[in-house]
């Protein structure tokens, strides 16, 4: 199904992409015990995405050293990964492991863990779906360590079948998204909708769509909000203030601007009807 964007109706402000993290792509596996697997990872990773790094271990002066990083040169971008034999500090996992409203376990199952693989993408790549996908297949490779117990990115933590099931999107030649964006649900005595926590990578601003708490219909607000956040990343589409957005011709749903309210900051409203 396609999406009509429409010029703009109300006026000519053009909003600003976010620059702040655009292209930085990170995220903490979380451990229960204080051990990795590095050979494990590397056989995983080739088996699950046809990608061999095992040379750049094997090219490391002083392996003793550096058993706990692996750092590997994937085409423009560098894959990091750093073993780390200690928690999330400040129970920030856990706080956040608590807005996973998919995963009722989440928070006690966070809780135990002991350490975290974290898992970067660096590089000069430009695109940056490209440094998404790759994020995304060493993240799931990293999630089949015995000892994973979930992922914690972009103020969310995932379960690990989630992410790793989600990862295959990458197979069907689709943007995992997923992975890369966390659609938070938000509802208080008058308003309930979802939330985008994630499309500052992409250089975007972070989307809120809500509705009248007496008219939420959740699965389809979530289908809506899902869509457009594919859209944006796939096509690399800005929306902006003042325009307006749809599936149909007809459809045109007005885009505004403004502080945001279940998010910090400024954030793009979709007014859905």
């Amino acid at each position: 199904m396609g999406i009509f964007g429409f010029g703009k109706n109300k006026n000519n402000n053009e909003i600003e992409e976010e620059k702040d993290g655009k292209g930085n792509f990170l995220g903490f596996v979380l451990l229960d015990t204080p051990e990795w697997d590095r050979e494990q990872f590397v056989k995983d990773f080739k088996n699950d995405w046809g990608i061999d790094i095992s040379q750049d271990i094997e090219d490391v002066e002083n392996p003793e050293k550096y058993k706990d990083i692996i750092v590997a040169d994937i085409g423009d971008m560098r894959l990091a990964l750093s073993f780390m034999p200690t928690p999330v500090p400040n129970g920030e996992a856990e706080h956040y492991a608590a807005a996973n409203y998919l995963w009722s376990e989440s928070v006690e199952v966070t809780k135990s863990h002991q350490a975290q693989i974290i898992v970067m993408i660096l590089g000069t790549e430009e695109n940056n779906i490209k440094k998404a996908e790759l994020y995304v297949k060493a993240a799931a490779s990293c999630l089949k360590q015995k000892n994973a117990v979930a992922i914690y990115a972009d103020g969310a933590v995932y379960e690990p079948d989630f992410f790793i099931n989600y990862s295959g999107m990458i197979n069907d030649s689709e943007v995992p998204v997923f992975d890369l964006v966390w659609f938070g649900l938000y509802r208080d005595d008058k308003k309930a909708g979802f939330y985008t926590y994630g499309l500052k990578k992409f250089g975007k601003q972070e989307i809120e769509v809500y509705v009248d708490i007496k008219k939420a219909n959740l699965g389809e607000l979530h289908n809506f909000i899902v869509s457009i956040t594919d859209y944006v990343i796939e096509y690399d589409v800005t929306l902006k203030d003042g325009e307006t957005i749809g599936f149909t011709a007809e459809q045109k749903l007005p885009i505004t601007y403004s502080d945001g309210i279940a998010l910090d900051g400024k954030t793009l409203k979709i007014k859905y009807m």
